[in-house]
């Protein structure tokens, strides 16, 4: 009788595990409201745009739901996750799946109420406001409704909030808001993109409380307010000193003034700053406490100082986007720099820097844009080694000589390589300058004879744009 319970019971045992590691199929109502979702919206290309992958590179957008078929189980279509478990719906990723029309309150979407990951971004859904049931996700840890032609109704993205307080990250872009700041924000949040969405008002000072902060992007207009009013601007709140584990701070237009806090040196994590377009002051040394940037942008401030320090800094060795056009720095470019390798964006437009321009630029190996134009740079222009460069501006200076030929974006093996395919005169010296930029493909056309390398050069240098405003945009 022993033996006999012993072997039901290691019967047992061997059902459960075989049991357990097969996939449980989608149960037929999750099923059923994806169908329904997918037959709410209309397939079209033009849809989706700012299409980019997780590592920050630009991708083609394609129609997810298209496969969607109820023949197999839901849990193995295009875009969605199961629980192991339940086989419930627990994730659904339809970005850039060319989606357009209406996005209803009624839609079958909000059946799935054990989502925990949502992303419909860079689809068109026509305006639709953004209904009170997304609140109901109560799982809900990541949304992401960016680029997607949502916005809110009165007094909803507080009732969003309220309702949402398992949320680490929220993406909305580009969502109109149009509406103050609200109290309460869910306490484990890492990452909120408040970009294009209209917000005004001053930001709670419990919003600087939350221990968990690594990714703060916000995008404001001039009646905003984050810190204390001051004659020309708002000053950086104290309150930023908490922020500890901040990652990634992004505050472009936001109206701040007056010179950089001490409590900001607290933010040790630190790997992307973005101040462009604000009034802030101070020298432009201070910033190399941050030692572990990867994107440093300042531009139109009124930062001064030299750049002396660069030449003692060996702590941006990561460093890849350096940008300080237009402030008040003077003097040379050190020559003695070597801690710069990984540069990629090196931008000084618009200063009062003056001497030669030091032979290390020229060296960098993966330098991919160069803006030294308006300043006082003067002696012979060398030629460049890295093999991505696409944009050079050099104008209003006194330098002097021809660089030697740029090949654009590398021949293919075997073309023949011809000193006159593009010279210093072709360079796009002026981004905004549309007469500059029509000469220049006028000069190209008729001194390489061959529309069809040009055609394809036009069509890498469009990709390569797009490719890196996206990855800046998503990245940093």
């Amino acid at each position: 009788m022993g033996y006999q319970t012993l072997a039901l019971f290691l019967l047992c045992s061997f059902l459960c595990q075989l049991s357990s590691s097969l996939p449980h199929l989608c149960p037929s109502d999750q099923a059923l409201a994806l169908l329904q979702f997918k037959h709410m919206f209309a397939i079209d290309p033009s849809a989706s745009h700012d299409c980019i992958d997780i590592t920050g590179e630009w991708m083609q957008s394609y129609s997810k739901t298209l496969s969607w078929n109820k023949s197999t189980d839901c849990c193995s279509w295009d875009g969605v996750h199961c629980d192991e478990t339940t086989g419930k719906v627990i994730e659904l990723n339809l970005t850039c799946s060319n989606l357009r029309g209406k996005f209803d309150s009624n839609t079958s979407l909000f059946q799935l109420s054990n989502l925990k990951r949502l992303d419909l971004s860079s689809n068109n859904f026509s305006g639709s406001l953004i209904s009170p049931k997304f609140g109901e996700f109560s799982n809900l840890t990541h949304l992401d409704l960016s680029h997607s032609g949502f916005r809110f109704g009165p007094h909803s993205f507080e009732l969003l909030l309220k309702n949402l307080t398992q949320l680490r990250e929220l993406d909305l872009y580009g969502v109109s808001i149009s509406s103050t700041f609200p109290l309460n924000f869910s306490s484990y949040l890492t990452t909120l993109r408040l970009i294009d969405t209209q917000l005004w008002g001053i930001l709670p000072e419990v919003f600087f409380t939350f221990p968990t902060w690594k990714h703060l992007i916000y995008h404001t207009i001039p009646n905003s307010q984050l810190g204390f009013p001051r004659p020309n601007g708002i000053a950086i709140p104290e309150s930023f000193s908490y922020l500890t584990s901040l990652h990634y701070l992004d505050m472009i237009s936001c109206n701040l003034s007056g010179p950089i806090i001490k409590p900001l040196w607290n933010l040790s994590h630190i790997q992307s700053l973005n101040l462009r377009n604000n009034h802030l002051e101070g020298p432009i040394s201070q910033f190399f406490k941050f030692g572990n940037l990867k994107l440093l942008s300042l531009g139109i401030n009124n930062f001064d100082g030299q750049l002396d320090f660069l030449s003692s800094n060996r702590s941006w060795t990561q460093l890849e986007v350096f940008e300080v056009s237009s402030n008040s720095l003077v003097g040379p470019i050190p020559s003695d720099v070597s801690g710069l390798q990984s540069l990629q964006s090196f931008f000084l437009s618009s200063n009062h820097l003056n001497g030669t321009i030091p032979s290390w630029i020229f060296s960098l190996p993966f330098l991919d844009e160069l803006y030294l134009n308006d300043n006082y740079f003067s002696g012979e222009i060398q030629e460049f080694k890295s093999k991505t460069l696409w944009d050079v501006t050099l104008k209003q200076n006194q330098l002097q000589g021809v660089p030697q030929a740029i090949t654009p974006f590398g021949l293919d093996q075997g073309e023949e390589e011809d000193s006159t395919m593009i010279s210093w005169q072709a360079v796009l010296i002026g981004y905004g300058c549309g007469l500059i930029i029509g000469l220049s493909v006028i000069y190209i056309m008729l001194s390489t004879q061959n529309p069809t390398w040009f055609l394809r050069m036009v069509e890498e240098l469009d990709h390569k744009i797009i490719t890196r405003m996206k990855k800046h945009k998503k990245r940093y």
